[in-house]
């Protein structure tokens, strides 16, 4: 094993990726700070029960480790959403809803593929109105739209939907057939349906539900096909979803996709996944959680959604719109043996809103020249080059001047013409 290899499923991430990363994170965060969207930072490490409480799945890929104080189970977070309901289940237990947060940073599991990825979410709790659904969507489609997609959807779903359809058509392995759909397995519900005896009417309204995937008119067609309660209650809200969505112009957005439970174990009413033809993978993933907060001691309704950040910086860079400043403004060398001369040109143009970096490595000035340009400064101030004290060699890729008297005015001036 090499000192320099990392484990399977992280990454690092090296200046200019980080710089580009930032810019999309501010960029993301301007839109939902105008919906009104107040930040949160939840800790890195919870303990492990309060990730199982609400999702059982969750320990098969939490990062455990042991608390040496109470000697119980730790998890390196591997999802915002719980935090956040505690958070404001404990912290605003006192204030009166809605409460709207955002989120960003690292989830971690334990499982193939990447294990660390960086999330950016915000959650509407307190809202038990389908506005709200509309409304996490919305700020989505803004994001989206900010950032120069304009190909994207958002597939709307409702886990109510299905379960009301499982019990309808008296399913006995609901697990199974959530699965099989879930991978649109065509043949395995085909066994399926011999395998619980699913026939005639019951077996056409199984392989009708496969089909449940479209715009406005899959809503209708549903209906026709389920009347139980559970279903219908379910097709009425995504119903009001879509008229507000209509309302705000982003029915073209929109794919009702009524075949498949999305989301996580907590997740209880509509969910939504953003999708773009030009990447394979979700880009993010939400949906409403009304009994999560009860966990935590405040019963709310609740809804949110979490992007992969990482996800979309890889849609950006392939259609050329992710945005990123490389621009380092001066590079100054002091050939002098104090080097307060340097500081005070240093401070006084940083006053100024400008980069500025010093050479305090002992070589050729004209090499330090050479790798200034290298790392992409734009100017560079060579100081003390001959026995006056401030006799001063600016020097940019188009040409060199030479400096006398006050330096940083001196500098200004050349920099307009």
């Amino acid at each position: 094993m090499r000192l320099t290899e990392i484990p399977k499923g992280f990454k690092s991430l090296l200046p200019e990726e980080v710089k580009r990363r930032w810019e999309l994170l501010e960029r993301i965060k301007k839109v939902v700070e105008k919906w009104g969207y107040d930040p949160l930072w939840p800790p890195t490490i919870e303990f492990l029960e309060l990730f199982t409480a609400v999702d059982k799945n969750t320990e098969e890929f939490a990062f455990k480790l042991v608390d040496r104080f109470t000697g119980r189970l730790m998890a390196v977070r591997p999802d915002f959403t719980p935090q956040v309901a505690r958070i404001v289940a404990s912290s605003f237990k006192d204030e009166e809803p809605p409460f709207r947060f955002y989120y960003m940073g690292k989830v971690f599991r334990d499982r193939d593929g990447d294990r660390e990825t960086y999330q950016f979410g915000m959650e509407l709790l307190g809202v038990k109105e389908v506005e709200a659904d509309a409304e996490v969507i919305s700020v989505v489609a803004n994001i989206l739209k900010e950032l120069g997609l304009k190909s994207f959807q958002i597939d709307i779903g409702h886990t109510e939907f299905l379960e009301g359809v499982v019990e309808e058509l008296g399913v006995k392995n609901r697990e199974k057939l959530l699965n099989l759909l879930k991978h649109k397995d065509f043949s395995g519900i085909e066994l399926f349906s011999e395998e619980e005896g699913i026939t005639g009417e019951r077996r056409e309204k199984l392989f009708s539900l496969l089909e449940l995937y479209g715009k406005e008119d899959v809503l209708e067609r549903a209906e026709k096909l389920f009347k139980n309660e559970r279903s219908v209650r379910a097709l009425g809200e995504l119903k009001s979803v879509y008229s507000i969505l209509k309302s705000y112009g982003f029915e073209e957005r929109v794919i009702f996709d009524l075949s498949e439970k999305r989301g996580m174990d907590y997740h209880t009413g509509i969910t939504y996944e953003v999708f773009h033809p030009l990447y394979g993978f979700s880009l993010g993933m939400g949906g409403r959680y009304d009994q999560l907060t009860g966990k935590f001691g405040r019963e709310l309704p609740a809804t949110g959604i979490a992007l992969s950040v990482d996800a979309l910086e890889e849609l950006l860079e392939k259609k050329g719109l992710l945005r990123t400043s490389t621009k380092k403004d001066f590079y100054i060398i002091d050939l002098g043996t104090e080097k307060h001369l340097a500081y005070e040109v240093a401070r006084e143009l940083r006053k100024k809103g400008y980069s500025v970096a010093r050479d305090i490595v002992e070589r050729d000035y004209q090499d330090s020249v050479e790798v200034a340009f290298r790392k992409g400064y734009e100017f560079v101030l060579v100081l003390n080059r001959s026995e006056e004290p401030k006799n001063v060699l600016f020097t940019s890729p188009e040409g060199f001047f030479k400096i006398e008297g006050d330096i940083v005015n001196s500098v200004l001036d050349i920099l307009k013409r």
